[in-house]
């Protein structure tokens, strides 16, 4: 068993290291948007799919001889088109919707490796079940599913903080040969043990099919767990940052309870697990719906033990229905089936159907249901667990509820809610604090992007983080009333920023998302009233900037979020040497980095170090009465003088370090667990 388990172990190590070092990579083409990931994961699980479909049908169509040579041409193929990251020949040019450009990308830069890794797996058990009649090839599973394991474990860990993108390029390609070597030595055992004799072991040969309902059950297994996987990791990125620690550990969950489930039977049963999912639906459906408000500490490890209760339940009950190795490829295509599934359904039909993320009631109504509908049919573990029945119906039912409340809630008047790729963007009138008339809310996420007085006499009033005393509020205090000014702004929001134009200047914005850009239009008016000349730029800021001749701008305010996160692409030394590229002389970098999660002051203070950058740092409190967030500003600028202006000078001070050194992110470079409060 020594060669197969090294070549699977192996094989599964870079079947999910090269999805974190590709996604990574394309990242900042896409804005940093959670939905790359997700997507990223529809495209993974599909070509899997695809992969597993080879197998299987190698398997039944061909002896292990002509297996063996089919599959190590493919390989051959494969390492032909290595090394796997696309250079910058490869960044979209925003002519294609961003699903198909991430799926058209990762198609041409990993797909023929990634179809040989996902075939490679079954045909080596296969090949493993015809050499060894009367042994299990289902303990190579396990060593499958540890590997893949420890491929995600090792990238935030090991991987990411040490090696830079090209140096993980160059490590997963010289893995990959390794691997290919392997699989020349795996199919040996076939190859000797019968040449002639069909590719199905005879010990298996006469094990009855599957029945189509219980392929269908397993496809329903499958696809639930990866809709609550992807639901999990969705509600994660949305509200800390989109990062790969962030992707490995609901990934990791979700693969340990592979791991365990199919390592052996002691580790699942209905009988511990049936009782502890009730409350976990619970507490996961009350967790999405408060979103947000759960906070980091609460939230990411109540959602990552919910996913993982769950898809023990998923995954045991799919180990339980195993069938003879006779039909394993079979089996691995079905649940590789039901994956892709449920990456589509999150990532394709879940834009659609919902407005929020509320695919997660979806996934755990579909969880619910299944573990009921088993402990109805057992009469044995229903009379056991006499009470849970009826607790678990009840359980599915609130759930249905929420997500029908969910849905109903959305009509009410005032309120205008949509999704699209790079998040969810909620739109609502409330009273204004204190009374004064009415107000109307931008959210993005969980967060605030901006607001606005609906009273003619106050709506031009900066509100939010861009009141009068914040930092950019007294940067353009200080700019005078001199000449016109040129301002660049990354991230529209409400365009509460264009309250500061006058007569004369000009406002250029950039934003990604054109949702945002509707709603800035639409259902504000700071862009409509602003005496500035305005300009919109739709698409992601520094791919604009990159490909724009020099703008000349006084200001340069970096101001993009996604909902609580700020694009890691728009914090590394290459992007601020595009920023400083567009400054005029005497210009100012202002930067917004008021965020619930990270502390950027080290970044921002090593990216300055880099690039010979004056700071200074502005923070001012919460003013409800004023309709005023609290707002954390780092001005930058070539030149200091701009920054010792008094009224700067006064509200200012160096940037806080938090006893943390500087830190420097680049392209090659980012480690988000240095920055979490």
């Amino acid at each position: 068993m020594i060669v197969p388990a090294a070549a699977i172990f192996l094989g599964a190590f870079l079947l999910f290291q090269v999805q974190l070092i590709i996604a990574k990579a394309i990242l900042p083409w896409f804005g940093g948007a959670p939905a790359v990931w997700t997507t990223c994961m529809l495209f993974f699980q599909t070509l899997l799919l695809a992969g597993y479909a080879g197998a299987h049908a190698s398997a039944r169509a061909l002896r292990p001889r002509a297996q063996a040579v089919a599959h190590l041409a493919l390989l051959a193929l494969a390492l032909a088109t290595l090394p796997i990251l696309p250079g910058a020949g490869g960044r979209p040019d925003g002519s294609q919707p961003p699903v198909l450009a991430v799926i058209t990308l990762l198609a041409w830069s990993v797909g023929l490796p990634y179809f040989a890794l996902a075939a490679s797996g079954p045909l080596i058990q296969h090949w493993f079940a015809v050499a060894n009649p009367g042994v299990s090839p289902y303990r190579l599973y396990a060593f499958s599913n540890a590997g893949s394991l420890l491929g995600l474990v090792s990238y935030p860990c090991a991987i990411e903080p040490w090696l830079t993108t090209g140096a993980q390029d160059r490590a997963w390609s010289a893995a990959f040969v390794v691997f290919a070597v392997l699989c020349v030595l795996a199919p040996r055992g076939a190859w000797r043990a019968n040449p002639a004799a069909p590719a199905v072991d005879a010990a298996d040969r006469d094990a009855p099919a599957p029945a189509l309902g219980q392929k269908l059950l397993w496809i329903v297994l499958a696809a639930t767990a990866s809709t609550l996987l992807l639901a999990v990791t969705n509600q994660m990125c949305q509200e800390v940052a989109v990062v790969p620690l962030l992707w490995v550990l609901p990934l990791a969950l979700y693969l340990l309870s592979f791991v365990l489930c199919f390592a052996s039977a002691r580790w699942y049963s209905r009988a511990w697990c049936i009782p502890v999912l009730i409350p976990v639906l619970l507490v996961l459906a009350q967790a999405t719906a408060l979103s947000a408000r759960i906070g980091t500490y609460y939230g990411v490890p109540i959602l990552s033990l919910g996913l993982f209760v769950t898809c023990m339940f998923c995954h045991g009950e799919l180990a339980a229905r195993r069938p003879a190795s006779a039909h394993l490829t079979s089996y691995y295509l079905t649940i590789a089936l039901g994956g892709a599934l449920g990456g589509a359904f999150v990532a394709l039909a879940a834009p659609l159907l919902f407005t929020g993320f509320d695919e997660m009631y979806a996934g755990l109504l579909a969880c619910g249901a299944l573990a009921a509908a088993f402990l109805f049919r057992n009469r044995a573990e229903r009379r056991a667990l006499s009470s849970a029945l009826p607790v678990l119906v009840a359980t599915v039912a609130l759930i249905a509820l929420m997500l029908g409340l969910r849905v109903a809630a959305r009509a009410q008047p005032g309120l205008s809610e949509r999704r699209d790729f790079f998040g969810i963007l909620r739109i609502q009138d409330l009273p204004a604090p204190t009374g004064a008339g009415m107000m109307r809310y931008l959210t993005h996420g969980g967060t605030r992007h901006g607001q606005q007085y609906l009273d003619p006499e106050r709506r031009d009033t900066p509100t939010a983080y861009f009141g009068h005393e914040s930092g950019v509020g007294l940067l353009f205090a200080e700019l005078g009333d001199g000449a016109p000014h040129r301002v660049g702004a990354i991230g529209l929001g409400a365009g509460v920023i264009a309250a500061y134009g006058r007569k004369g200047d000009t406002f250029r914005f950039y934003e990604i998302s054109p949702l945002v850009i509707e709603a800035a239009r639409r259902d504000f008016t700071f862009l409509a009233d602003s005496p500035a000349a305005i300009e919109l730029v739709e698409g992601d800021a520094r791919l604009a900037l990159e490909r724009e001749a020099a703008q000349g701008y006084d200001v340069l305010i970096l101001d993009a979020f996604a909902s609580d996160a700020i694009p890691m692409h728009l914090l590394t030394v290459e992007a601020f040497k595009v920023y400083l590229r567009h400054l005029a002389p005497g210009g100012v970098l202002a930067l917004h980095l008021t965020t619930r999660h990270l502390d950027l002051g080290p970044v921002i203070a090593g990216i300055a170090r880099e690039t010979a950058l004056h700071t200074w740092e502005i923070v001012t409190p919460a003013d409800e009465a004023r309709a005023l967030l609290e707002a954390r500003w780092i001005l930058a600028a070539p030149r200091g003088d701009m920054l010792l202006r008094p009224r700067l000078a006064r509200a200012g001070r160096p940037i806080a370090l938090a006893g943390k050194p500087p830190i420097v992110f680049t392209d090659d470079y980012s480690n988000l667990l240095a920055v979490l409060k």
